[in-house]
């Protein structure tokens, strides 16, 4: 019973809500008046990262600094350690996993990616997944301030693309 509960959360969810997703996930999607490449091109800068999430000090990809499947690096969030992370999924200009090891053997993959519309509108989607055999501790605890943080960091997200666009139009 609980798990088909569970299941039609993301059925219920309203506009412009984070959703609920089970086994321990979250996912947020904005409308965003810019196309894919402009968007792509926010996500792929790492080094800028803390131009869309005011959260993070830094963040940087170590090695060859190429932005790809494979791709190591790191970012620091404020109050928090310098945390490892690794690109598990790439799809070039579609979309990326990015995994990060947490302490007691846990992971949080973010994945950013597209997702068709209806009315042929670009939707940014970010979705945080918490793994490890700790994931429903780990999800009690940052579930909050990752729903929050979903919030801010695609809004930020939708309002640099959109006046990357209009200053590439103008």
């Amino acid at each position: 019973m609980f798990g088909a509960v569970i299941m039609l959360i993301p059925l219920l969810a309203k506009a412009n809500e984070v959703v609920y997703l089970p086994d321990y996930s979250l996912k947020y999607s904005v409308k965003v008046k810019a196309n894919k490449v402009t968007v792509w091109s926010i996500w792929s800068d790492v080094d800028n990262w803390k131009d869309f999430d005011e959260r993070l000090q830094y963040s940087y990809l170590d090695g060859d600094k190429a932005f790809k499947q494979g791709a190591i690096g790191y970012l620091k969030a404020k109050n928090a350690p310098k945390t490892k992370f690794e690109i598990i999924q790439f799809e070039k200009g579609v979309s990326f996993t990015q995994s990060l090891k947490i302490p007691l053997y846990q992971t949080i993959e973010l994945q950013r990616y597209f997702e068709p519309s209806e009315d042929g509108a670009l939707i940014v989607t970010h979705e945080v997944n918490f793994k490890g055999p700790l994931r429903a501790m780990m999800y009690a605890l940052l579930c909050r301030p990752f729903k929050k943080d979903l919030k801010l960091v695609l809004s930020r997200i939708k309002e640099l693309a959109e006046q990357k666009e209009a200053k590439a139009l103008s």
